[in-house]
């Protein structure tokens, strides 16, 4: 139990969200999970993947998704970054969150300013793929008004043991705190203060 909670801790720290949880398979099982957690939260049908996320990621979502009636569309990228002004034509009332990889399948550290508006002013949610090395050098995802982060936490140094080299995260807000699947491990003092 400690383990779990001091991973949390780590992890929270390095995405700058306020929760984290454990139990996740692997990255793509991660996204999938947060994609169907802000369908959820939103009551939508439809998420937006970039082009630029692991394709091997894109197919775990059409995987998950089309088992739940959910519709997964892909935007295009240009010049190796996700392309915007398509983007933009594709989100919708209906659209429940949009998913970027950053830094992304190409290796380029995605702009999300612009992605962060276009889903916030549909009312929908952020998500984005990363891998949590990258975060102790760039900004955090809260930083950029992510919603929900997941990513594959291998390079973290996990071993070929127990099922696997792989380890999902997904980290989110207090306010989809309830709509967070996996385990999570609290601290908190007992009646005699401990």
């Amino acid at each position: 139990v400690q383990i779990i909670f001091e991973y949390q801790t780590m992890m929270t720290n390095l995405t700058g969200m306020d929760v984290t949880n454990a139990s996740m398979y692997d990255g793509p099982t991660a996204a999938a999970e947060a994609a169907i957690m802000a369908c959820e939260n939103t009551r939508r049908k439809s998420v937006i993947v970039s082009k630029t996320v692991n394709p091997e990621t894109r197919e775990v979502l059409k995987t998950y998704l089309s088992v739940r009636d959910i519709e997964l569309i892909e935007v295009d990228m240009v010049d190796g970054v996700t392309d915007v002004e398509k983007l933009k034509s594709l989100v919708t009332k209906e659209t429940a969150a949009v998913l970027v990889q950053s830094p992304n399948f190409l290796g380029i550290i995605e702009d999300l300013t612009e992605v962060e508006k276009i889903i916030h002013e549909n009312k929908g949610n952020l998500i984005m793929y990363t891998d949590p090395i990258s975060l102790g050098i760039l900004k955090t995802p809260r930083d950029l008004g992510v919603d929900i982060v997941v990513g594959e936490g291998q390079s973290l140094g996990n071993r070929l043991n127990f099922g696997g080299p792989h380890l999902g995260f997904l980290a989110t807000t207090s306010k989809l705190v309830r709509k967070l699947p996996g385990r999570i491990v609290g601290q908190t003092v007992d009646a005699d203060g401990n």
